[in-house]
């Protein structure tokens, strides 16, 4: 692909990003907790009329919204209130990781050329070249740490990092995340529609989820104790650390 051609592509996706998450009336029912809540219930009886097609919609709409760079977590509540936890959990797989895939391989051909040179500099260079050497360890290590997912699929894809090792450790590593989320949102859904007394609460279906949720939250620091089985050294961390804050 011609250089110039990809400065244009590379210009229009980013201006289509920035009006879609700042200027279209799209970002009010994404980013306002009002606005979601309309969302939510608009897109849910939007999913029902579509009858046997929602599935394949939800996952074609779920799958653009990560390249758009729409926070993963509104569509995998989606997931889990229109389809159910275990059907909602296997659609959530199937579409983050295309979405994945998709947003790894506009990364690789649109962006890789531009960031090159600034990826052989300083601590870049160290990270460019230790995912190079591990990719899959390293990019499970983030996925388990739970950095947002679709910064996460660019990054990976303007780094050194090979398309095997970028598929696996995504595959397995948003596993845990989405089972989290869909399944607590599911148990929340369940709980509203069907609660009659104080014991539905106590249902295992009901427990389970919320247990997990709650022990999400140690799964990062569970992970970074673990760090050096994924070949992330003190350094390495450190300067992970530095990326995520934009320091």
């Amino acid at each position: 692909m011609k250089k110039s051609l990809r400065i244009v592509l590379v210009v229009v996706f980013a201006a289509a990003v920035i009006y879609l998450l700042k200027f279209s009336p799209l970002s009010y029912y994404l980013f306002d907790n009002h606005g979601r809540e309309i969302f939510m219930d608009k897109f849910s009886g939007y999913m029902a009329k579509l009858g046997p097609w929602a599935p394949f919609v939800f996952v074609l709409l779920y799958t653009l919204s990560i390249i758009f760079f729409i926070p993963a977590s509104v569509f995998t509540s989606l997931g889990a209130i229109v389809f159910g936890q275990w059907y909602g959990m296997i659609l959530n797989i199937i579409a983050a990781n295309i979405g994945g895939i998709l947003s790894f391989l506009v990364a690789r051909y649109l962006l890789r050329d531009f960031t090159a040179k600034l990826l052989q500099k300083g601590r870049f260079k160290s990270f460019d070249d230790k995912v190079a050497e591990h990719g899959f360890a390293i990019m499970m290590y983030l996925r388990l740490m739970f950095i947002p997912f679709t910064y996460l699929n660019f990054a990976a894809g303007v780094s050194k990092i090979d398309f095997k090792s970028y598929f696996w450790s995504t595959f397995i590593g948003v596993i845990p995340g989405l089972a989290v989320i869909t399944f607590f949102v599911g148990a929340i859904r369940d709980l509203i529609l069907h609660y009659k007394q104080p014991a539905d609460i106590l249902r295992l279906d009901i427990i389970i989820p919320f247990l997990l949720f709650a022990f999400s939250f140690f799964i990062p620091a569970i992970v970074k104790r673990l760090r050096q089985k994924f070949f992330i050294t003190d350094e390495f961390e450190q300067e992970i650390e530095q990326e995520i804050k934009g320091e």
